[in-house]
């Protein structure tokens, strides 16, 4: 079908509508003779629009590239990845995302939460004043285990951007973790606060009777004529 005919064709036709892009990488729409973006692309794909790329100058179908150009600046305005994460990818390109992150990125997160988790245990015990002991090689394996398991059990079946979020999910429960932590020691520490009121009130008391009687005795060395 020509450009004309497709212009005029009726609009239950199943035919994809013609964008043409030039080398400057505009996108031409041939049915409405004007230049679209992305963006406008991926509104018309999801009006239900069949849309079909092609290079202006090759005819070369560039569908595929161009939607997965679209759906990657959809993702970049949600998830911002780390550079040293894509720079990975990039340097495994046989590789699945999926299989990447499994591979790659679950272990580091585990180890890092570990590591976190035994910096933040000797930073509190040292606030709290109780003895530092070794770190406790246990709890923090017992921690990090259930991750790693839970990842090999359902990263099969979990796409990039689910994986994402469980990681996400992992680094909230981490942090509410901490919150909790952080919170039962200060309770600790302000436990006591009672306790040592009292006890400065006391001194205070204390002092007040000492004064006095300092008071007192000045005041008997004055009416005693003896004392000169």
């Amino acid at each position: 079908m020509s450009e004309a005919e497709q212009a005029n064709a009726p609009s239950n036709t199943k035919e994809p509508k013609i964008i043409k892009r030039y080398t400057n990488r505009k996108l031409y729409d041939t049915v409405e003779s004007r230049y679209v973006t992305l963006d406008e692309i991926a509104a018309m794909i999801k009006e239900g629009t069949e849309v079909r790329i092609v290079d202006n100058r090759t005819k070369e179908d560039l569908t595929s590239v161009t939607l997965a150009q679209i759906i990657f600046e959809e993702e970049k305005k949600k998830n911002q990845m780390p550079l040293s994460v894509l720079r990975e990818i990039i340097r495994h390109p046989g590789e699945s995302i999926s299989g990447f992150i499994q591979k790659e990125v679950s272990p580091r997160v585990a180890s890092i939460r570990e590591e976190a988790e035994q910096r933040l245990d000797k930073l509190l015990r040292r606030e709290d004043g109780s003895p530092q002991e070794a770190p406790s090689e246990e709890a923090p394996a017992a921690a990090a285990a259930p991750a790693p398991q839970s990842a090999e059990g359902n990263a099969a079946n979990l796409n990039p951007a689910e994986l994402l979020k469980a990681s996400q999910r992992a680094f909230e429960d981490f942090q509410r973790r901490i919150d909790e932590r952080v919170k039962q020691v200060v309770e600790n520490l302000t436990g006591n606060l009672p306790a040592l009121g009292r006890d400065m009130q006391a001194l205070s008391q204390r002092l007040e009777e000492l004064e006095k009687k300092l008071d007192a005795v000045e005041k008997g060395d004055k009416k005693d004529p003896s004392a000169s």
